[in-house]
């Protein structure tokens, strides 16, 4: 049954006295779960929301399900980079734990939530995300090139691996779609240096 069938529904529903319902459905085509259910009713009016939810598996339902990752899931949301990571592909990420995300200046997060700089947070979160599969023992020494275009610096030493200046904390979260690392600090790509503060300790 497809979104738009699904959305007469719950709209038929509504307009009958019933019981505001949810509905979950998974579109074969593309294995993308979504959720519709009424969120208002005013007269003959329902107010119907539609959100997509990551497949089961999937980097963004593993990120979203573990309590160390809330504020790079909402960041992920915020951006819709979570449409990327919740279906097919092989990514891997380099995910902030919550603690890194406050050690950034105060108000930043705010400022990078504001819907007029969506696509700065966007370019942000790309930032962590490397097209293909690397394990920690996969990576190497020198550069690779993530999802928003500009590259990131491995270095590898005796005890741990960094990301740019950050550290990876836990390695090798395997998911169906690739693998998470977590680094306990937030990378900043040059093309925002200077935005709310991110270039600064």
């Amino acid at each position: 049954m497809k979104t738009k069938n699904i959305t007469r529904m719950a709209l038929l529903l509504a307009l009958s006295g019933l019981t505001p319902v949810a509905i979950a459905q998974t579109e074969t085509e593309t294995k993308t779960t979504t959720e519709t259910k009424i969120t208002k009713e005013k007269g003959d009016t329902a107010v119907v929301e539609v959100k997509e939810i990551p497949e089961p598996g999937t980097i963004a339902a593993g990120l979203r399900d573990a309590a160390t990752f809330s504020i790079f899931t909402k960041a992920l949301r915020a951006s819709e980079v979570d449409l990327q990571l919740g279906t097919k592909g092989a990514f891997t990420v380099f995910a902030p734990t919550d603690e890194a995300f406050g050690k950034l200046k105060e108000g930043t997060l705010d400022k990078l939530f504001l819907p007029e700089n969506k696509e700065k947070l966007r370019s942000l979160v790309l930032y962590h995300v490397v097209p293909g599969i690397f394990t920690s023992s996969e990576l190497k020494n020198g550069e690779i090139k993530t999802a928003n275009g500009e590259k990131v610096e491995i270095d590898i030493k005796t005890n741990t691996v960094e990301v740019e200046d950050s550290k990876i904390a836990k390695a090798d979260l395997v998911l169906s779609n690739g693998v998470v690392h977590s680094i306990d600090k937030v990378m900043v790509p040059k093309s925002l240096d200077g935005f709310a503060g991110l270039d600064e300790d």
